[in-house]
């Protein structure tokens, strides 16, 4: 082969490759995307709202001016735009390749509902692992009478009550051997503990019985979360809720010494369907004796 052909033959075999490079680079890519902006009914920007493109994982957030941009597919698209506080807004939109759609969004102001708040007075269940009694209202009624709140809890574990003098209001209670100081006391989660001895008054919560909905006895070392006295253990009280309907009642307890005691408890039902009222209200007489 003579020099004249072999030059033929390599400019045949690298023509095709030269200009498939060539192509190459003069080919552009174009993209296919889709923005806009997302804004309030007030036209104003909300800033960092998202927006994604449904069954994919492709999004973006708003910038300061309330503009997104998603570089996507061409076809047929669900577009989602969500921010706190507002109501989520869906579009379809469909997309050509190479071009650049736009999409704006308009979200309505959404209230943000919250889950019902319930006071527990840190009570204890079976999977806390704290010693505890619970006594229900009918139970309470059925033991305590005219007597002070305390006397109530005299039938459950490591728990010892007495009246002392006999006077309302003279209870004392005792809890695996410490005294009233070292046992916490609490109604509707607020300590009533002094704060200096850590004593309980009884004769300033004479009565609560009959507006108690039950009494909790934690004994030892509690679950409470408040830093208050219960090395030897915790009375959680908790009061009637208001009830949702109309009605009260009188009842009348009378013992020896001319002791008489009066109890009025009015539930006013729901007012407005927004309020509920309830009161108690208790009376005790007698000769001290």
């Amino acid at each position: 082969m003579n020099k004249r052909n072999l030059i033929s033959l390599v400019a045949t075999i690298l023509m095709p490759m030269f200009l498939f490079g060539q192509e190459a680079v003069t080919e552009e890519k174009v993209s296919t995307s889709i923005g806009g902006v997302v804004s309030d009914e007030s036209d104003n920007p909300i800033v960092g709202a998202n927006v994604i493109v449904e069954g994919t994982d492709l999004g973006s957030a708003a910038d300061a001016d309330g503009y997104y941009s998603i570089e996507l597919g061409a076809g047929s698209h669900t577009l989602t735009a969500s921010a706190i506080g507002y109501e989520s807004q869906s579009s379809d939109v469909s997309v050509k390749e190479g071009s650049a759609g736009i999409t704006n969004f308009v979200l309505s102001v959404s209230a943000v509902e919250m889950s019902a708040l319930e006071v527990l007075a840190s009570r204890a269940d079976e999977r806390t692992p704290v010693a505890y009694t619970t006594v229900d209202k009918e139970e309470m009624e059925f033991r305590l009478g005219s007597q002070d709140v305390p006397m109530a809890l005299n039938m459950t574990p490591s728990v010892y009550a007495t009246q002392q003098g006999g006077g309302a209001g003279d209870a004392r209670i005792n809890v695996r051997g410490f005294n009233q100081r070292n046992v916490a006391v609490m109604i509707n989660g607020v300590p009533q503990n002094d704060m200096e001895n850590g004593w309980v008054y009884w004769s300033n919560w004479d009565g609560v019985a009959d507006a108690a909905q039950s009494i909790q006895m934690q004994r030892g070392l509690s679950a409470v979360n408040l830093a208050t006295p219960s090395i030897g253990g915790t009375m959680n009280i908790i009061t009637d809720p208001a009830s949702y309907e109309k009605g009260g009642k009188v009842k009348q307890e009378v013992g020896d010494g001319s002791f008489l005691k009066t109890t009025v408890n009015y539930n006013s039902g729901m007012i407005g369907d927004k309020l509920a009222l309830s009161g108690t209200i208790v009376r005790k007489t007698g000769d001290g004796v």
